[in-house]
């Protein structure tokens, strides 16, 4: 039977029949608490603030005991702390506060316990994770008193994000849950081109991915809302990446809804935080999946038997919904962690075939003849290896399975649907948008495109030699405007827009620069005032040297027409070599 999870707080309207005075003064110092990183004793500071304003405005003259009802209800009704306003809003989503083991080679997970109702939780107060045959025993807890009262706290802890309560929350905002249905369309479309493709949904994964029984595709829900999700996994150092100093490491486990529509799919606000991995060092091989483990637990439950949510958007009488996670999106490094899988130097490297670094089918371009993996048995080795893992007198074999198959155990793997040879994405920043595809072609496989020939010079400009005794940082800019110089540029600078675009190239660069260039081009700055004399700024120069450049095009255009004309007579032949000679100017040839 399904779970049912009740969303009906995302619906009321917030602060209801309060004063619109104390509305606006709640929605700023919201603003300033959850957007613009402000810290609640500084939110506590901008109410007591607020509140003394509106009562200097509200009395006029006026002692306070002369204000009226309505103004001092207004007055004593002002929040002094920002987490009750958080709680009146709904602001703060569900979590749950894991005690994480602090020793590095550990660190286990250990979900809290509630006794009798109470909102005090309770954990171990040592691990239990068992290492080589051993209990771990690190200590978790720390003392803290509050209000007289002493209670233990983990000493390092990860907060895990409830993901039914981010979902609830995405339906209920108007008109997305009518756009997230509406993903699946294209692909129920008869007769599409499956080659060509515009979004996910036109892959082959989607296409043909099954619903929780097996039989239908996994859209065809009879009303239930289907959707899909990436998740992605990866550390940062929080101090930023320096080169030399204290290193430390902490990861983010995010989940992106695939159903959005792509422009608004990876916003921020439509972007899920599973929770933050803590530092200071990445957890080892195996301890990823403590992290992973609370985000299966309730993906198995979307699943089956799905999650009925009591109201959405589109639904005011309730609506059962059921999500996968079908893919994983991260670097190289952190994708092998999460799916399971031995690193990127291991002899068996790839995560989709059998091809090894020592020589098996290394170096074969023939794809029709590679030996590729099979969810089955990647699943059946991984098995093999948690059993070996789990095993006290069989610890050490887990390590030959790896180095004979390169697979461990992950998480993901108790998801029914999931195929790590398939779900396992190309990560596309690291390898397209920052080139590193390009450099493995170039660099280590010789492959190569033909250089190509470089554009000749529309026409040679001849500057003296006084540029070069100038700093390293002029010398470049002046390389570089003779470049733009040579460059065809007649059709930007007939149009305002283009010429306003050479403007601000030109005007970019030192005035120095400038300074020599309209000098030895006997080229005068033209000024956006014509009141200033004698205090030209770097636009003014560019203006000046832009329009020297298209007199100078002119020019050049009537010289040669002319010499032409005078040469031959027949009017039938001067007008293609003058469109030829514009042409030839403006970059065609």
């Amino acid at each position: 039977m399904a779970l049912t999870y009740s969303p009906e707080q995302f619906f009321k309207p917030l602060l209801p029949h309060v004063d619109p005075i104390l509305q606006l003064s709640v929605f700023i110092v919201t603003i300033c608490l959850t957007l613009l990183g402000v810290s609640r004793n500084g939110a506590s500071l901008i109410y007591t603030l607020l509140r003394y304003l509106v009562q200097l405005c509200l009395m006029k003259d006026r002692e306070i005991k002369d204000l009226s009802a309505r103004d001092q209800k207004i007055l004593s009704d002002f929040p002094t702390d920002p987490r009750s306003v958080n709680d009146c809003l709904d602001l703060d989503p569900d979590t749950v506060i894991y005690a994480v083991c602090p020793d590095k080679s550990c660190q286990a997970t250990h979900a809290p316990k509630f006794k009798d109702g109470s909102p005090i939780p309770i954990y171990p107060s040592r691990c239990k994770n068992q290492r080589s045959g051993r209990r771990c025993r690190t200590q978790l807890l720390r003392p803290r008193r509050i209000s007289n009262t002493t209670i233990f706290l983990p000493i390092k802890s990860f907060v895990y994000f409830d993901p039914a309560n981010w979902l609830g929350r995405l339906l209920a905002r108007p008109g997305l849950e009518a756009k997230m249905d509406a993903a699946w369309d294209r692909s129920k479309v008869p007769g599409v081109d499956p080659d060509l493709m515009f979004d996910i949904f036109d892959g082959e994964v989607l296409r043909n991915f099954k619903g929780p029984h097996g039989r239908a595709h996994f859209s065809e829900g009879n009303g239930e809302g289907r959707y899909v999700f990436s998740l992605s996994l990866d550390f940062f150092n929080p101090l930023g990446n320096k080169q030399a100093g204290k290193k430390i490491s902490v990861g983010i486990i995010s989940l992106v809804c695939l159903n959005l529509p792509p422009d608004i799919r990876y916003k921020p606000e439509n972007m899920f935080l599973v929770g933050i991995i803590p530092g200071p060092s990445e957890p080892p091989l195996m301890s990823i999946n403590f992290f992973l483990k609370p985000l299966v637990d309730d993906f198995l439950k979307l699943w089956e038997p799905g999650i009925y949510f009591s109201r959405t958007d589109g639904h005011r009488a309730g609506r059962l919904v059921r999500c996968a996670i079908v893919c994983v999106v991260c670097d190289l490094p952190a994708a092998k962690k999460t799916a399971g899988f031995a690193a990127h130097n291991h002899t068996h490297f790839c995560t989709y075939c059998h091809c090894t670094s020592n020589g098996r089918g290394y170096g074969n371009f023939d794809y029709t003849k590679w030996s590729y993996r099979s969810n089955e048995e990647v699943r059946r080795n991984a098995k093999e290896f948690n059993n070996a893992f789990n095993n006290p007198r069989s610890s050490s074999k887990a390590d030959s399975i790896v180095s004979r198959t390169g697979v461990r155990w992950s998480q993901l793997l108790r998801l029914p649907y999931f195929e790590p040879t398939r779900f396992v994405v190309v990560d596309p920043m690291h390898n397209l948008l920052l080139g590193l595809l390009d450099a493995h072609f170039d660099t280590f496989l010789g492959i190569r495109l033909p250089k190509a020939e470089p554009l000749r010079p529309v026409f040679r400009t001849n500057f003296s030699d006084a540029w070069k005794a100038m700093s390293k940082q002029e010398s470049a800019s002046m390389r570089q405007l003779i470049g733009h110089l040579e460059k065809p540029m007649s059709a930007d600078l007939a149009t305002p827009d283009g010429f306003e675009r050479w403007v601000k190239i030109f005007g970019g660069k030192h005035l120095s620069v400038l300074e020599l260039i309209s000098d030895e081009l006997e080229c005068s700055p033209i000024p956006s005032d014509t009141r200033k004399s004698g205090r030209w700024t770097r636009v003014d120069y560019a203006r000046g040297i832009l329009q020297w450049v298209s007199y100078s095009l002119s020019f050049d255009y009537y010289v040669l027409i002319s010499v032409y004309s005078a040469q031959h007579s027949s009017r039938s032949t001067l007008v293609p070599i003058t469109t030829g000679l514009l042409t030839w100017r403006s970059g065609v040839f």
